[in-house]
């Protein structure tokens, strides 16, 4: 037995299926709104722009027009940008003629390279929109720039013509160095854009100095005064400062003539020079001690004279006599026989103990010596005996043994 199909009527087929499109249509639309960027901007015409007119960066279309709206001497311009495009936050909306045939495109500049990213329901004001400038208006502009150098214009009695042919004379053949001209212009163009900083810095340091110069306008001007005043003395010894300059030259010239003639002794003696200086050097101390010790000398031997008999009271006073071990120990100090003589002075560094030990015991010795021989020739050993013993016609007893120089004491 056969069982029998249901048939659905043709007319709910036909509803499923206009339904279904509906659907279909509707989700896609809004799928596609879903995250785009929607932009209205303000531009001063609107020539060639048009609902679906391109929108674009960097010629690649991202987008169209949506609506143009006429606002009295502007116009509104709607327009989307599709879903994953982003458009810097600061960009802005330039009308395109991409030919002469007026069919413009929006393109929107720059392109993203990172920061903030442009919201939806951005609007940019004209300040940032551009337009072309029209072709008839640009016919016009020639038009009227024609008229004004025409012979109803500037050239109504051959002036253009003269300043033409006066050009052409003027700049013929010099086209090479017109260029190099402004070739070099521009380099100093950059020159200074570059060293902008510098140059506001100069000009802030200069005004720093100029107000300064103001705070001071009193001592500024009595400087300008006294400079004055030197300049005014300076001019009426003009003819003296001339003959001056005129003879030094010639004793500059008699100089070098004897630096000249006489540089082999001028050299001989430089090299003694250097010689002294350094014995000198070496001598340091006991010149220092000198210098030190002269003033009281000669204040001794202006003690020393005796007014009433008028004589002077004094007495051989040798610093061996009163010390010969001590002398004989001196006398392995083999630097003082040539000072500065490395070798000397190595050969007393190898007896360097033994001296120390010779001067050790030389008080002792000494002592012994003088105990012996109380009355040795010469006043050897005496006198510290005959230091204090008063001298007839002095108040007070004489001021004995001074120290011995530095180069004569323990060490070098």
């Amino acid at each position: 037995m056969r069982l029998a199909r249901k048939k659905f009527p043709y007319w709910a087929v036909a509803l499923a299926v206009v339904v279904v499109l509906v659907v279909v249509t509707v989700a896609y639309l809004g799928f596609s709104r879903i995250g785009r960027t929607t932009i209205s901007a303000t531009f001063s015409s609107a020539v060639g722009v048009a609902e679906g007119t391109d929108v674009r960066i960097l010629g690649v279309t991202v987008g169209s027009v949506d609506e143009v709206i006429p606002q009295g001497d502007t116009v509104l311009v709607r327009l989307h940008v599709k879903r994953g495009v982003k458009i810097p936050a600061d960009a802005k909306a330039v009308q395109v003629t991409p030919s002469v045939i007026p069919d413009r495109n929006i393109q929107l500049t720059p392109a993203y390279s990172g920061g903030e990213v442009m919201e939806s329901g951005t609007h940019l004001p004209l300040e940032r929109t551009a337009t072309p400038v029209e072709v008839d208006r640009i016919y016009a502009s020639v038009e009227e720039l024609t008229e004004a150098l025409g012979p109803d214009g500037a050239n109504r009695h051959g002036a253009l013509d003269r300043f033409l042919e006066s050009s052409a004379d003027t700049l013929g053949g010099n086209g090479a160095a017109l260029g190099e001209s402004l070739e070099e212009l521009s380099q100093a163009s950059v020159t200074l854009a570059d060293s902008s900083q510098d140059i506001s810095s100069t000009i802030v340091n200069l005004q720093e100095f100029v107000s300064m110069l103001a705070e001071n306008d009193a001592q500024v001007r009595q400087f300008n005064t006294q400079m004055a005043a030197f300049n005014s003395n300076l001019a009426s010894q003009r003819e003296n400062l001339q003959g001056a300059l005129h003879e030094l030259s010639f004793a500059l010239a008699d100089v070098a003539r004897l630096v000249r003639d006489n540089q082999d002794l001028i050299r001989d003696n430089a090299d003694r020079l250097a010689g002294l200086s350094q014995i000198t050097a070496d001598q340091q101390d006991d010149i220092v001690e000198i210098l030190k010790l002269a003033p009281l000398t000669l204040s001794n031997v202006i003690n020393a004279y005796d007014p009433d008999s008028g004589s002077l009271h004094n007495r051989l006073n040798i610093r061996e006599f009163q010390d010969p071990v001590g002398t004989l120990c001196n006398l392995m100090r083999f630097s003082r026989y040539n000072p500065g003589e490395q070798a000397n002075m190595d050969l007393e560094n190898l007896f360097r103990d033994d001296i120390d030990a010779c001067l050790d015991v030389a008080p002792e010795l000494n002592a012994n010596l003088r105990a012996e021989n109380p009355d040795l020739p010469l006043g050897a050993l005496g006198a510290e005996l005959k230091q204090g013993t008063p001298i007839p016609g002095l108040d007070a007893p004489v001021v004995g043994w001074q120290t011995p120089p530095r180069s004569e004491r323990g060490g070098n």
